[in-house]
């Protein structure tokens, strides 16, 4: 019996541990769900298609390549893109636009834009399952010492505890459903975004 109690009593003194730590954790992930709003609405308020453009550019590139004007064809293509992310690509594109190896040299770049955009997606997912989970840590953490003031009768210790289970809760599905919107946004422009550069490289090759 006391070995159990020992038990019970070391898990609940770990359990009551973890508590502001996980609170601290929470906050962090707010405040990065904030930031990332903000930087979401920033991005989205620069990001524009002009799809006729850039098949206009490619077009006039691969003549330009043709001759071997190489210089005409990487002002044609840097001028043709229409979101930051096409911009960067066609840029460090250009750079490979000599190479004797144009092919090989486009799809290793095209496969590290989609690991770079893989990256850039991963931190936003990673909060998605992560605000929950620390959001129910900090729902059941404080329902022990809620209970034992039930039981004792200390009401406020009841009412403490019950509001830290409940702010964390929320905090938590907030920051999870901020980052899960961002993900499933941010992939369907991403997923454009390497159409666009797949198409770039087809039609320079």
């Amino acid at each position: 019996m006391d070995a159990s109690a020992g038990i019970i009593g070391a898990m609940f003194m770990i359990s009551n541990s973890l508590l502001y730590p996980v609170i601290i954790i929470l906050l962090g992930l707010v405040a990065w769900s904030l930031i990332s709003v903000g930087q979401f609405l920033s991005e989205y308020a620069s990001r524009s298609r002009d799809m006729a453009k850039l098949k206009a550019g490619c077009r006039n590139a691969h003549e330009h390549i043709q001759k071997q004007e190489y210089m005409k064809a990487a002002d044609v293509l840097n001028a043709s893109g229409s979101n930051e992310l096409l911009k960067n690509f066609i840029a460090d594109l250009v750079e490979t636009l000599r190479e004797s190896k144009f092919s090989v040299e486009a799809e290793k770049l095209l496969q590290d834009y989609e690991l770079r955009i893989t990256k850039e997606l991963e931190k936003a997912r990673l909060v998605a399952k992560l605000g929950p989970m620390f959001g129910l840590m900090g729902t059941l953490i404080p329902l022990g010492p809620a209970l034992m003031g039930l039981t004792s009768g200390d009401i406020q210790q009841l009412a403490t505890n019950m509001v830290v289970a409940f702010s964390t809760t929320v905090l938590g599905l907030l920051t999870g459903g901020i980052a899960y919107a961002i993900v499933v946004v941010k992939k369907r422009w991403y997923t454009q975004d390497l159409s666009d550069m797949e198409y770039v490289v087809e039609v320079l090759r």
